[in-house]
């Protein structure tokens, strides 16, 4: 039996593959303690590579096991999520087989395989064969739940087995060392604005932006917040969804009962198109305005069962459209207000429904007193919601990004 190194550091650059930052085993434990992040990183005598590196991020609901060759190359990723306190749950496992000695690390025509899980679903699998020739194949399997799970009690600065090669002396990571690299290992973040999209409803606010054609990137001002129509929610459930899909994604969080104002942000400027000036006129989110109290955090707007522990790295929760829309929604009148939407959408009939401007309708259940609002979003796919809340805690304003927030910059 081959006998394993181990040391720990604050963290590991993965670009490198060096410790950055050593600890002492004392340190690692201390930083386990009290939530911070640290790696255990396992050597073999005489090999250069590490042969396994564990990333520990106990705060952040995170454990990551990542297993090298020779070549210091990652063959196998886990991603283990810590849902409940005595266990960790499997959330991802990638595993890498490379071709020719001189394929780098993470090659992206290294043959490969991900599979994804979720509590109480099948596994979902990927193989790719070589990704740049887009021979990919799908499907989903069943695991057996103890294949899933994992004792929080096997990861750790208490449960390393080799012989410690850990600094003598006892650094903590609380002293003075070099800048941390770009390609310094963190835990898995979901997907979340680069700036607050509140800055986008402030008129004068200026952007360079690169969603229009131009030679250059090109910038667009904050013109006006302009009122769409009210929204009447009597039960205080809000679903925000395709109507077209029949499916309502019912936020968990409650409001008010009441009628509120749909805003949109209207952002203007001018592009440049082979030397041909044009004006551009931009609408990059719609707002649910609940209160006026200013919004001081922002934060994903959940559906049941979603659970934000288990989202992958720049991963985010939201609706699912295929037809480039959405709406709010009064949650206690969907049925009728989907079903309305649906009949006039099909051309069976236009009771109920009203077109307050290009892309917008309503429509009214008045047996409830519940509304539905559509409004257009840049594409197909899955859209975002965010909560604003204010400094007392409470709902002040819901938003949905109906472009590329990436496509922003302030300036």
């Amino acid at each position: 039996m081959t006998m394993v190194d181990i040391s720990y550091a604050e963290g590991w650059d993965a670009e490198t593959r060096r410790a950055y930052r050593p600890l002492s085993a004392a340190g690692a434990r201390r930083r386990n303690d009290e939530g911070e992040p640290y790696v255990v990183i396992h050597r073999e005598p005489g090999r250069p590579e590490p042969v396994a590196v564990y990333l520990v991020a106990w705060s952040d609901h995170h454990v990551g096991h990542w297993m090298y060759d020779e070549s210091g190359r990652r063959t196998r990723e886990y991603d283990l999520r810590l849902l409940e306190p005595g266990r960790l749950f499997v959330r991802q496992v990638v595993e890498r087989r490379y071709a020719t000695p001189d394929q780098p690390d993470r090659a992206r025509d290294a043959w490969r395989t991900t599979l994804n899980l979720t509590p109480g679903d099948k596994a979902e699998y990927i193989v790719q064969e070589q990704a740049d020739a887009g021979s990919t194949r799908h499907g989903w399997r069943e695991l057996p739940e103890a294949q899933w799970w994992i004792p929080r009690e096997a990861f750790g600065v208490g449960t390393a087995r080799g012989r410690d090669e850990s600094p003598a002396a006892d650094p903590d990571g609380t002293g003075d060392g070099p800048e941390p690299p770009a390609s310094l290992w963190r835990a898995p973040r979901p997907y979340r604005p680069e700036f607050d999209v509140q800055e986008l409803l402030k008129p004068g606010n200026r952007f360079a932006c690169d969603s229009f054609v131009t030679e250059n990137e090109g910038e667009v001002t904050v013109d006006r917040v302009e009122d769409v129509t009210t929204l009447r929610v009597p039960s205080g459930r809000l679903v925000v969804a395709d109507p077209l899909t029949g499916t309502p994604r019912e936020l968990t969080e409650r409001i008010p009962p009441g009628e509120y104002p749909l805003q949109t942000a209207v952002l203007v400027g001018e592009g440049d198109y082979h030397g041909e000036p044009f004006a551009v006129s931009e609408e990059p989110l719609i707002r649910l305005l609940i209160s006026d109290e200013p919004a001081v955090t922002w934060e994903l707007g959940l559906g049941e069962g979603e659970d934000p522990r288990l989202l992958l790295d720049g991963h985010a929760y939201g609706f699912g459209t295929d037809a480039a829309q959405g709406s709010f929604a009064d949650a206690s009148g969907w049925d009728t207000l989907a079903g309305t939407f649906r009949r006039y959408f099909d051309g069976d009939g236009d009771g109920g429904v009203e077109e307050v401007r290009t892309g917008t309708l309503r429509v009214a259940d008045e047996k409830t007193g519940g509304d539905l609002v559509t409004f257009c979003t840049g594409g197909d796919g899955t859209w975002s919601v965010w909560l604003g809340r204010a400094a007392s805690g409470d709902v002040v304003s819901i938003v949905v990004p109906t472009g590329w927030l990436s496509d922003y910059r302030p300036l």
